[in-house]
């Protein structure tokens, strides 16, 4: 024999009903069952608020009686067609019993728990008498059980206890045969006197587990609208997945801490009578659901400690505190027996080992009368200043992990913590039980989602998942799409990570969407932006949206967004940028960079400012690092200035040469800017902060190449046309280093403290000589790479190479952070 239950929202409308009644229909030909059914969804809410209305006097609550009967009978008509006569005047019998139990109450304008509980049991009354008749006119005989007569409880009405003897004893004797099909009543139960108890909302399952438990049921079933434990709460975590089983206790603990697919109590009776529970779709009859019984095996081969997370989004915390708790006997003792004569329930606590202090958490709506009867119990102490007055916190989220694996095994509060630290996720109660199978934090309510996401992740129970925001469509920004969008299914399927590009921003327009951005339509999301909102309400946006694993890429040359690295790196946001305009700013806005990284637990990689894709700044932090000293960094830090200089070594004449690669977009618009050496410069000083070095841009000796004759207000053609006039000195310049067996080349220096680029003549065999096209070429000279420098050397422009550069950070970012 089995025990099937359905829920509110397996026999939602006549459509469902009919379906579980083919459920019912196909087991029974496999075995003997005994079904079970909730109110029909809405139905306990709608009664609930009819009595809440009814005990205040308002008349509304008729025609809230309106719409229950009018649900049912709706119901009815639908299922029984031409017979549904017999059933709509019980119907009408029931609801003007009802009718009267609320017109008794809004006499007295009283609702006591009592009352309510007589209410509240109709819900289930009519759905069971409702399935039965649908079953029997099916031609399956059932039969309407009153479970009033079957669990026998204590009368504390609305949340009743079972006397499982009395119970068991009665059960017993009620179903000696299981033919005509019994079809219970779910939630609703009797005290020794008679009058009606529930079991709590939600309480049909603890119902089937009770009459499972009792007759030794093969299995017990609870169908539902869901397809099983999920690994989290899906509508929260979009990737959780169905755990296909888990055991008792983390069943229990699943329920309790938040998990709504389950009774918290339905565990218990069929724990000790080891007999599974399995939770199934009714929508889906064919999926496997999860299976709740002894410890399972893993299913992948991959033991994982934990099972799955769930959280309750609305906790108030409590918090007494003193010295005049330290050592003294019975002080918890008498905070829980206070809280349990006003029926307040604690759903977390929390000691500090000092014995000064005891935090727990309660429902919000508990919240005022646990501080007034706490401050009531301990007057005397708050008198005496032992104790100080009880403190509330409202606005809070609990979340545990849970997992029979965590016992025993090291590091998991160490990696839930780190987790949350790097989210910039604060913890503001913990608790673990004895047995490891949970840890249970408080947090703030608006981080609640974030927390459940990137813990989920965290302990692998779905994919690793980091979301960007970029600053800028240009050149680096379009390559860096494509090369996102080329490469993540591939990052998906070999490193289990997905980018997920969550923002895009430029001047004119702006695009965020939590969920990801179509690469291949990108352009197509932007909307366009309101006046006068930069770079300041695009970070509002994303603290707004507060996901987890967020990276804001910059790929502008705009010192507004430059400036607000600090700002995003206190809300623990990690940055990536390719925008040099931070690093190489002043002074005082480098500091504030710096110090926001190391005050917050957020990254900040900018690898491109120096050398496009060029691994540079990590070659020299990993220099200095692992105890290196770096006397000397030479080489040639401009794409654009290494191609000309290549050029001219060939023989060509200098002005045709950057005529040529203005045309072929080696340059700035304007070449003066590349000539100039302020962005070789500004790389210098990068570098020279990097050692350590307290410099601003003035303090860097700059050559600029621009001739006087050059100078001044005048078009970008009239400057190509002029430039001609110094040729034949670079013509000289170059034979003349030729006769010392070296060539010219425009290089920078950093070295004791000093950052100078220019000209300078280098010898043939150099490095510097050997370089093609647009290469850049940076030469460490330490400690270590004294005979040998070591050199890095490749490609130093372009807005593939930088993109990749940019891409690598990001991924630097993504292993740090998940």
């Amino acid at each position: 024999m089995k025990v099937f239950k359905f829920g509110g929202s397996s026999i939602a409308s006549a459509a469902n009903i009919s379906n579980a009644a083919a459920i019912i229909r196909k087991e029974l030909e496999r075995s003997e069952l005994i079904v079970v059914v909730s109110a029909i969804a809405r139905v306990t809410d709608l009664l609930a608020e009819a009595g809440a209305q009814a005990g205040k006097g308002d008349e509304a609550w008729r025609e809230t009686l309106d719409v229950i009967g009018s649900l049912h009978a709706d119901v009815i008509r639908e299922l029984f067609g031409e017979e549904a006569a017999p059933e709509e005047a019980w119907l009408r019998e029931v609801v003007a019993e009802l009718n009267d139990v609320l017109h008794g109450v809004a006499l007295l304008r009283e609702l006591s728990d009592k009352s309510l509980v007589l209410i509240l049991s109709y819900g289930e009354r009519l759905s069971c008498r409702i399935m039965s008749r649908c079953l029997d006119v099916s031609g399956t005989p059932a039969e309407c059980v009153d479970a009033r007569e079957l669990i026998v409880t204590d009368e504390n009405y609305c949340y009743a206890k079972v006397d499982r003897l009395a119970t068991g004893k009665r059960i017993k004797e009620r179903f000696q045969t299981y033919d005509p099909v019994p079809v219970v009543t779910g939630f609703i139960a009797s005290a020794e006197d008679g009058s009606v108890t529930n079991l709590g909302r939600g309480g049909s399952d603890f119902t089937a587990t009770i009459l499972g438990a009792a007759l030794h049921a093969e299995e017990v079933w609870i169908w539902t609208h869901v397809d099983g434990f999920y690994s989290a709460d899906p509508k929260r975590v979009p990737d959780a997945k169905v755990l296909p089983e888990i055991s008792y206790a983390e069943a229990m603990e699943l329920s309790h801490a938040g998990a709504k697919v389950l009774h918290p109590l339905a565990v218990q009776p069929v724990m000790k009578a080891s007999i599974p529970l399995l939770i199934r779709n009714a929508s889906d009859p064919e999926n496997p659901g999860t299976r709740i019984g002894q410890l399972p095996a893993s299913t992948d081969g991959q033991p994982r400690p934990v099972t799955g997370l769930t959280s309750i989004n609305r906790v108030v915390l409590l918090n007494l505190s003193g010295s005049g708790m330290a050592g003294v006997p019975g002080t918890a003792s008498r905070l829980f027996t206070c809280l349990a004569r006003h029926s307040i329930n604690i759903i977390f606590i929390s000691q500090a080992s000092s014995e000064q202090s005891i935090s727990l958490a309660v429902a919000p709506d508990q919240a005022s009368m646990a501080k007034k009867v706490l401050e009531e119990e301990y007057s005397r102490e708050i008198k005496e200043r032992r104790i100080d007055p009880v403190s509330v916190r409202r606005n809070l989220a609990m979340v545990a992990i849970v997992g029979n694996k965590m016992s025993g095994h090291p590091g998991v509060s160490a990696q839930l913590f780190e987790t949350l630290g790097k989210n910039g996720v604060n913890v503001i109660a913990v608790a673990q039980g004895a047995n490891e199978m949970n840890i249970s934090v408080v947090i703030d309510s608006s981080d609640e989602d974030k927390a459940l996401n990137c813990i989920h992740e965290s302990f692998f129970l779905s994919m690793r998942k980091v979301h960007v925001f970029i600053a800028g469509t240009g050149t680096i920004a379009k390559s860096l799409i494509s090369q996102i969008r080329d490469h993540r299914a591939t990052l998906q399927q070999e490193m289990a990570l997905d980018i997920v590009v969550a923002g895009l921003a430029n001047t004119r327009a702006i695009c965020i969407e939590p969920e990801g951005i179509d690469l291949e339509h990108w352009e197509e999301s932007m909307k366009t932006r309101e006046a006068h909102q930069g770079i300041g309400h695009y970070i509002k946006l994303i603290r707004a949206e507060n996901l987890h694993n967020t990276i804001v890429v910059d790929c502008t040359a705009s010192k507004q967004v430059a400036e607000s690295y600090p700002e995003l790196l206190q809300a623990n946001i990690s940055v990536a940028t390719a925008n040099k305009l931070g690093m190489a700013g002043s002074g005082e806005l480098y500091g504030k960079i710096m110090k926001a990284e190391r005050s917050s637990n957020a990254r900040f990689l900018y690898e491109t400012n120096v050398g496009a894709g060029l691994p540079i700044i990590s070659t020299l932090n990993d220099l200095k690092n692992s105890g290196d000293r770096i006397i000397c960094i030479e080489g040639v830090l401009s794409g654009t200035l290494s191609y000309i200089f290549n050029e001219l070594r060939k023989g060509g004449r200098f002005s045709e040469i950057v005529r040529k690669a203005k045309e072929s977009g080696y340059t700035e618009p304007d070449p003066r800017d590349d000539l100039s050496g302020a962005d070789f410069a500004r790389k210098m000083l990068i570098l020279g902060r990097a050692l350590g070095y307290q410099l601003e841009y003035d303090d860097v000796e700059c050559q600029s190449l621009v001739p006087e004759s050059c100078q001044g207000d005048m078009s970008t053609a009239e400057f190509l046309d002029r430039l001609a006039t110094i040729d034949d000195w670079y013509v000289e310049e170059m034979e003349s280093a030729a006769k010392e067996g070296k060539t010219i080349a425009y290089t920078g220096e950093l070295k004791d403290g000093k950052a100078k680029v220019g000209l300078k003549r280098v010898p043939l065999e150099s490095p510097v000589a050997g370089l093609n096209g647009t290469e850049n070429l940076v030469v460490f000279t330490t400690d270590r790479y004294l005979d040998t420098p070591l050199v890095v050397k490749g490609p130093g422009a372009g807005g593939e190479v930088t993109a990749g550069g940019v891409f690598a950070d990001i991924l630097r970012i993504a292993s740090y952070l998940v």
